[in-house]
């Protein structure tokens, strides 16, 4: 059996998570075991992972906080004997775990892109993280790992640029559990009925952490302006993040607080879309947006920004559209005067967005172990210990 050490999760409910957790549900677990690394203090979902023999490794420091503690943590973890460490990030902050893995003689290091912007802390420069990011993608070699992976086209391009061949990176997008999505009526029913949502209310719905990336800010703003014409409009916002509690100050000052549902993080996304009548997705960058495949299932209509990928075109239900208000409070309103919702089940399972699919081809990346450990050579080590090296953390 291969053991393998996914970095990192987070109780946040974001996508990376939802992807790890998927993978490991539907992943050959008499072939391939799964452990955990989180900077979170605590994971909701702990027990049940803990009941199923994984461990989760708590990291109580990013590495360009203190480097030496993250050094330390790092080195006992891969002491437990990892045959793989899949790396899940979205830029490069240094390669400092990639390093550590190789000094271990971890067999394999996958590196898997997932964005294609920076996430920062809130005290943190975006436009300095963005330099620091670049700069440190000049420095990426080849064998800094043995494998790369990322969602989409757009996200390869922005972590690896040309310092990876093109024909060593793999493009792996999203999958879901397509079935548990399918449009159902009575589901439907009874989930607006929870929500207090009468026959003739519009539930506009989106799915993501209050968060800079997701762009709350400009979603309040076009549904006020929605609301002037639609009076019977409401707002699904599922979620948690930094964000909220602005955003939730946003919509008081705005009047908006008794059409606006905050619900909260949730385990059970997919009824709440059952609930939705149109989906919004206004992200300033995206590395694909799994919950765009999730949406489509479910038969809704889905208007998103220019900045998330084609490759989130699974079907005809996705209009993108600039940051204009005017274009998205037109949109949106054009779909409150309803249009057939339809089964969209075959044509994602068909296109390869199921997790029978997905999980197939993890498991070949799995099996195959190199027969040569990573280059730990000096020259390479040296050059990074020219530049800040912090250690590329999802």
């Amino acid at each position: 059996m291969k053991k393998v050490l996914h970095f990192t999760i987070a109780n946040t409910g974001g996508g990376i998570t939802k992807f790890v957790l998927r993978l490991w549900k539907y992943i050959d677990r008499e072939r391939f075991h799964f452990d955990f690394v989180t900077m979170s203090k605590q994971l909701d979902f702990a027990e049940e992972l803990e009941e199923e023999g994984c461990k989760i490794y708590y990291l109580s420091t990013y590495a360009e906080d203190d480097i030496e503690q993250f050094t330390k943590e790092v080195e006992e973890i891969l002491d437990n004997g990892y045959d793989i460490v899949h790396l899940h990030t979205s830029w490069w902050r240094g390669f400092v775990l990639e390093e550590i893995a190789k000094r271990k003689r971890v067999k394999k290091i996958i590196v898997h892109c997932h964005n294609t912007d920076v996430h920062i802390k809130e005290n943190q420069s975006r436009e300095e993280a963005r330099q620091l990011h670049l700069q440190q993608r000049e420095l990426l070699t080849e064998d800094m790992a043995t494998d790369f992976i990322a969602c989409s086209e757009d996200a390869a391009e922005w972590l690896y640029a040309d310092r990876i061949s093109k024909d060593k990176i793999q493009i792996i997008p999203y999958a879901i559990e397509v079935d548990d999505y399918k449009f159902n009526q009575k589901t439907r029913t009874r989930y607006r009925k929870m929500l207090n949502l009468q026959a003739e209310d519009y539930a506009i719905g989106h799915v993501g952490r209050f968060a800079y990336q997701k762009n709350h800010d400009f979603l309040i703003d076009v549904f006020e302006n929605v609301c002037k014409y639609n009076e019977r409009a409401k707002l699904l916002l599922i979620g948690v993040g930094e964000l909220e509690k602005e955003i939730k100050n946003k919509v008081f000052l705005k009047g908006l607080e008794n059409r606006v549902l905050f619900l909260g993080k949730r385990d059970d996304v997919a009824p709440f879309m059952q609930a939705m009548d149109i989906f919004v997705f206004p992200s300033k960058f995206e590395g694909f947006g799994i919950v765009l495949i999730e949406a489509q299932a479910a038969g809704l209509k889905c208007i998103v920004s220019n900045e998330v990928p084609q490759i989130a075109r699974i079907t005809d239900n996705i209009d993108y559209l600039s940051f204009e208000m005017d274009l998205w409070t037109d949109r949106v309103l054009e779909y409150s005067r309803g249009y057939a919702r339809k089964d969209m089940s075959i044509i994602l399972e068909n296109k390869g967005y199921g997790m029978k699919a997905l999980t197939s081809k993890f498991e070949k990346i799995y099996e195959n172990l190199p027969v040569n450990k990573v280059n730990v050579g000096g020259v390479i080590l040296q050059k990074y210990n020219s530049v800040m090296r912090i250690g590329a953390c999802a």
